[in-house]
């Protein structure tokens, strides 16, 4: 069944969700970790539809599983310190995130990407990825995780949720909830719910 979401309706849904969390919530009275929670589900919900829109199953090419759209969390740079995401389909198939291959964020049309938490003369780059510098987030945990780093929430267009690039991709389908739990040095928690078979987002 085709899907019922154009891009266009998706970029409006995002954009609209973005003004109500800028101008319609008192963030005086928001903590910066709750600020981060919202700011993940925004991209998360974004990453999702996207790949609903993105059916990347082709056959043809042997490393197809590594083009889904996924958000990836990921350590800083060793100097710079901190936890960082980029939201990315591997087109070229080679295990890398590149600026190009990363979607632009509707709002603010910066990408959703950054090289390790540096910085550069371009600006062209969303400081909201840079979860420890923009909202104080120390540590991340999610639950389904089966990579040898923070991890990755993979989406594909029938609305499953994987959590590892693999050819066995049924081994890696997420069966139940799995959770991000976004922490700082204060003890304060946010969680974000993904629930398997849709990839519906809870938080």
């Amino acid at each position: 069944m085709k899907k019922s979401f154009s891009l266009i309706e998706v970029i409006f849904i995002i954009s609209l969700l973005g003004i109500i969390a800028t101008y319609g919530l008192p963030k005086n009275n928001i903590s910066k970790i709750k600020l981060a929670k919202n700011q993940l589900l925004l991209h998360l919900k974004y990453t999702r539809y996207i790949a609903m829109l993105d059916n990347k199953y082709d056959l043809e090419k042997a490393l197809w599983y590594k083009q889904r759209w996924n958000m990836k969390f990921l350590n800083c740079q060793e100097s710079i310190g901190g936890i960082y995401y980029a939201i990315y389909s591997d087109e070229d198939m080679n295990g890398q995130i590149s600026k190009e291959e990363t979607l632009q964020d509707p709002l603010t049309n910066e990408y959703i990407y950054s090289y390790q938490c540096t910085k550069d003369s371009l600006y062209d780059k969303s400081k909201f990825v840079l979860l420890s510098e923009t909202y104080g987030v120390d540590f991340i945990d999610i639950s389904c995780n089966e990579t040898s780093t923070i991890g990755q929430i993979i989406f594909d267009h029938d609305g499953k949720v994987y959590t590892k690039h693999n050819e066995n991709i049924e081994k890696y389908e997420i069966k139940e909830p799995c959770t991000i739990k976004l922490s700082n040095k204060n003890n304060e928690n946010e969680i974000i719910t993904i629930y398997p078979n849709s990839g519906f987002i809870e938080g």
